[in-house]
């Protein structure tokens, strides 16, 4: 005749509790633990025996599960919609000033409270901490007292949700080949393509390349390597699809504007020098001209060579009639300013007109003044001036009067030169620019 022993509990030598009534005995779970037929554990608090595996740590008390000095505690459950009630009794004297609660580790950094839910004050009648099994309680979950250190042990489960310090729940399907596990940063572990996140490939991260080398992209988008060139290459585009290359740089035609040359001394030109450089040629002093040095050599700024140079033209015109009876010199209307550019210089006047001089008059006479100095020097007073027009007394005469003096006037002052006129002897009339016709007088500076 064989026999059958029933035991509520099986526990290690070091009276960890293994298999209880309570908790299925041989691996069966039944019936249905729900919130109102839950699942009850005893909890007692005693002082720590060298069974509690945190004996000497913590608090010296401990919590005592259904008489068991704080076993490991298995729980079961999965269906959401039907998860198992554990029911932690602690309305015992001895709970009092202990509430159980549950953690991710020994040392409670974060509590667990997903399902669970606690009732009256640990330590009177009706006091309890309840927790619901399902697919979302984690693995392992630490059954502590919430005031003070070590006191109990931990629960474990078969979940998808594993405690590694941090609650975390695994995928409930297979992801892809290649595919990487990720997390939401609350926990919730799944499979996705992997990504690198943005600016997150430092310098450190790369491959080793050529030295030089820089990174550019085919027409296929692959990375490519584009070779480091020559020394003084630029990195110059191929065109779409295409990687860039380094070549030789070049400037297009008429892109150099003012504002992209370099500043420079205030004066100065460019010019080249044998080896077709581009050199500065100095700004040299006031008057001084640009001069060659010949094939091969850069020109530079030089006095001016020898005189003779025109350096300005004056003119005026008359073209309205002068008209004078008198033997004294006044004032035709034909005159000019010029302001000399140096001591230097001297003045050629040129003076053109149309004269005419009636029957009764011998002669019209023309002279040339500088400011009130009459420039004429034929005869010892200068009545006779530097040009006239004679007539017999039995004829009138028309004719074109001219003439040209070279002065000296050794002066950079503002110089006025005009022409006067005059009749000799004084009877009948003498005109210049005769019937409005244009007269002139020329003055050109004449550089030393």
């Amino acid at each position: 005749m064989s026999s059958i022993l029933k035991v509520n509990t099986i526990q290690d030598l070091d009276g960890n509790l293994i298999i209880s009534k309570d908790s299925g005995g041989s691996g069966f779970l039944s019936p249905y633990a729900s919130s109102s037929a839950a699942i009850t554990y005893t909890v007692t608090v005693a002082s720590k025996t060298t069974a509690h595996p945190y004996y000497g740590v913590g608090s010296s008390n401990g919590y005592f599960i259904n008489g068991i000095e704080s076993p490991i505690i298995e729980i079961k459950g999965n269906d959401t919609s039907k998860p198992y009630h554990y029911k932690f009794d602690q309305s015992d004297s001895s709970n009092s000033g202990h509430p159980l609660l549950f953690y991710n580790n020994v040392g409670k950094t974060t509590g667990f409270s997903t399902g669970v839910t606690t009732n009256g004050t640990p330590g009177q009648a009706g006091a309890y901490t309840m927790i619901a099994v399902d697919s979302q309680t984690p693995n392992i979950l630490y059954y502590q007292c919430s005031s003070h250190a070590n006191m109990g042990n931990h629960t474990f489960a078969t979940s998808p949700v594993v405690n590694t310090g941090v609650f975390l729940t695994l995928p409930t399907a297979d992801g892809s080949s290649g595919q990487v596990v990720t997390t939401n940063g609350s926990g919730v572990l799944s499979f996705a393509a992997a990504t690198v996140a943005d600016d997150s490939i430092t310098l450190a991260k790369m491959a080793p390349g050529t030295d030089g080398n820089i990174i550019s992209y085919d027409a296929s988008g692959n990375p490519v390597a584009v070779a480091t060139g020559s020394a003084a290459q630029v990195l110059t585009s191929a065109g779409a699809g295409a990687p860039p290359t380094f070549a030789t740089a070049t400037v297009p035609d008429d892109a150099i504007t003012l504002a992209k040359m370099a500043p420079g001394t205030d004066g100065n030109i460019i010019s080249y020098d044998t080896s077709g450089n581009p050199v500065a040629v100095a700004t040299g002093s006031s008057g001084q001209v640009l001069t060659s040095a010949g094939a091969g050599a850069v020109p530079s700024f030089q006095a001016a060579a020898g005189g003779g140079k025109i350096l300005q033209v004056v003119s005026d015109t008359l073209t309205s009639e002068y008209t004078t009876g008198s033997t004294s010199f006044s004032d035709t209307g034909l005159t000019l300013n010029i302001t000399p550019s140096a001591t230097s210089s001297k003045i050629l006047i040129m003076v053109t007109g149309s004269a005419y001089s009636n029957t009764a008059a011998s002669r019209l006479l023309l002279t040339l003044l500088r400011g009130s100095t009459n420039l004429a020097t034929g005869d010892s007073s200068g009545d006779y001036g530097f040009a006239g027009l004679s007539v017999n007394e039995a004829i009138q005469l028309t004719g074109s009067l001219a003439f040209n003096y070279l002065d000296s006037p050794s002066s950079t002052s503002q110089l006025t030169y005009k022409v006067q006129g005059r009749l000799q002897p004084a009877s009948g009339a003498g005109q210049l620019s005769l019937n409005s016709t244009t007269s002139t007088i020329l003055a050109m500076e004449i550089g030393a």
